[in-house]
């Protein structure tokens, strides 16, 4: 008995280890596979001839994952993996053939439908006209019974509003001196609260402008310390790492440049041959003092590893100095 469940462990154990293996491999190949691009293009301004042609593509592990794109003769963009392709444009022929008498179907189906709407829209039209004939009769014959009751109505209420005018009138004429001084502390009142205003205004106003620069006193000491000074030589100097990992690797260029003044010709002339020690040996360029023109063709190359994006994330998250530099931004006791 001991024996079985001894074998049953080592098998279970021996499938937990090749599973552990095979996320092991697959994650050192993600990590260290490269992916590799490329794209060229031609330009050519010949009669017939396209402005511009493009072609590349992406591929990662012995082309299990490839992505192609082509313009503009036979533009189309297409995504395999392991030979299948999962995505394509435009789609396959008889996709679009499917897809058009789908669209033939649904717009008979609309027009179909847009004729029963307008019939029942007339038949409810006509309906509502008679029921709105009807209403308006009614209507008349209740605002004739209404209207005989509305005048006596109005006709008390223009007596009492009289009134009322009258009493006012007859107390104000029996105090006039007490009238001006209530008009004159309103008027104090009111002159008052409109200094309490502007007071309370320009307070605030002047608390967010002591507030503001003393932010930027703060930040401004945090830019000059030495924890901004280390965080930014740390992330100047991985994005660097990145920017050299990533750029091509080759770089192979012939063009054709004339301009309508010949001027702007001499200044790319002289621009390509400050940058001569670095592309000097890839790229090309012939001037035309004639005419306008841009022909030729560009090669890049290169490839891609996500291990140095990840090695650069991890200094980075694990660096004392950006943490520091974080709580000083975040104003954290440090």
């Amino acid at each position: 008995m001991l024996h079985i469940v001894l074998l049953i462990l080592k098998i279970i154990g021996m499938i937990l280890g090749i599973l552990l293996a095979v996320l092991l491999a697959a994650f050192c190949i993600a990590l260290f596979v490269p992916v590799r691009y490329r794209v060229e293009a031609r330009r050519s301004e010949a009669e017939g001839a396209p402005p511009v042609e493009a072609e590349g593509s992406v591929t990662w592990l012995f082309h299990l994952v490839n992505i192609r794109f082509r313009y503009p003769a036979e533009v189309y963009l297409r995504a395999r993996i392991f030979l299948f392709t999962v995505f394509r444009l435009p789609p396959k022929q008889k996709a679009q053939e499917g897809t058009g008498q789908r669209a033939e179907e649904e717009k008979a189906r609309e027009e179909t439908g847009q004729k029963a709407e307008e019939k029942n829209g007339q038949w409810e039209i006509r309906r509502d006209a008679a029921e709105g004939k009807a209403r308006h009769e009614a209507g008349k014959e209740v605002q004739g019974e209404e209207n005989g009751g509305n005048n006596h109505e109005a006709g008390r209420n223009a007596e009492s509003e009289a009134g009322g005018g009258q009493d006012a009138a007859s107390a104000r004429s029996k105090n006039p001196k007490r009238s001006i001084i209530e008009k004159i502390k309103a008027i104090l009142v009111r002159i008052r609260e409109i200094f309490q205003n502007i007071w309370y205004t320009l307070s605030g106003i002047c608390d967010k402008i002591r507030t503001i620069w003393e932010n930027i006193e703060y930040y401004r000491s945090v830019l000059q310390s030495d924890a901004f000074q280390k965080a930014f030589a740390l992330c100047k100097a991985e994005l660097f790492s990145i920017f050299s990992y990533i750029r091509p690797r080759k770089l192979q260029a012939d063009l054709t440049i004339g301009m309508d003044d010949p001027a702007s010709v001499g200044k790319i002339l002289s621009y390509y041959g400050m940058l001569y020690p670095f592309i000097g040996g890839h790229v090309n360029i012939e001037p035309d003092f004639d005419r306008k023109r841009l022909e030729g063709f560009v090669l890049i190359k290169g490839k891609v590893r996500l291990f140095t994006f990840v090695k650069a994330a991890v200094r980075i998250y694990f660096s004392k100095d950006i943490r520091k530099l974080l709580r000083l931004f975040k104003k954290e006791d440090v």
